[in-house]
């Protein structure tokens, strides 16, 4: 990834979001390649506060920095990586979206990144709304994903004295995510197996061979 690589666009000055009307469109800068701010935006405001790995793109939106039209505080932030899960096709995945404020329209951020993600020829973008976390994927229908499905729950970590700890997490912390091998290695740890309550699987066609690979994986 290009971290040196800076795209500014305004958002439109349109663009509401819910509790108490959005940020004016004035104040908001878009940028990529602001890979560490954006990180910070996931430790501290991503329930997960974990950056994720493999990342392509990250898209943000700042505040005004001043008066000669420069950037200041990150507000919003989106990750677009190659997906830990396999899929029959390439495909790019939404892995984080995050914003320090409600009433930064995150519509308009991920509208930003998928113009950006067009210009660097992706075709077909993926993202999952968590149900454990109560997301069932607003933002993407506001920003017209199509939806495919909610897979079924599945294993996505361990609890480890009581801690949720994800399941690469875990693979990085202790080695395994194995809940036998873990119970072996700690014998006076609590290890439980953790399964996520499903995830709504959401998908966009950059263009035709986008739509052609959605319609060959089964979308």
């Amino acid at each position: 990834m290009n971290i040196a690589t800076i795209v500014e666009s305004r958002t439109m000055p349109d663009v509401q979001s819910g509790g108490g009307g959005a940020i004016p469109a004035s104040s908001l800068h878009f940028r990529t390649g602001r890979i560490n701010e954006a990180s910070q935006m996931v430790l501290t405001h991503h329930y997960s506060h974990r950056v994720p790995g493999s990342v392509v793109l990250v898209g943000s939106l700042h505040l005004d920095g001043g008066l000669f039209g420069g950037d200041g505080e990150c507000v919003a932030a989106a990750f677009f990586s190659l997906p830990p899960t396999r899929w029959s096709e390439d495909v790019l995945e939404l892995t984080r979206l995050v914003r320090a404020d409600d009433r930064v329209p995150l519509s308009m951020l991920i509208s930003l990144c998928v113009k950006a993600l067009r210009k660097q020829k992706h075709d077909l973008l993926v993202s999952f709304a968590d149900r454990t976390q109560g997301h069932e994927g607003f933002v993407y229908r506001a920003s017209n994903w199509n939806y495919a499905r909610c897979n079924d729950r599945s294993n996505d970590g361990v609890v480890v004295n009581g801690r949720f700890v994800p399941g690469r997490s875990a693979v990085g912390k202790y080695g395994t995510r194995s809940v036998d091998k873990l119970r072996k290695m700690f014998p006076h740890f609590s290890v439980e197996p953790h399964y996520d309550e499903g995830k709504h699987l959401y998908w966009l066609p950059l263009g035709k061979r986008g739509m052609e690979k959605a319609t060959r994986l089964g979308f």
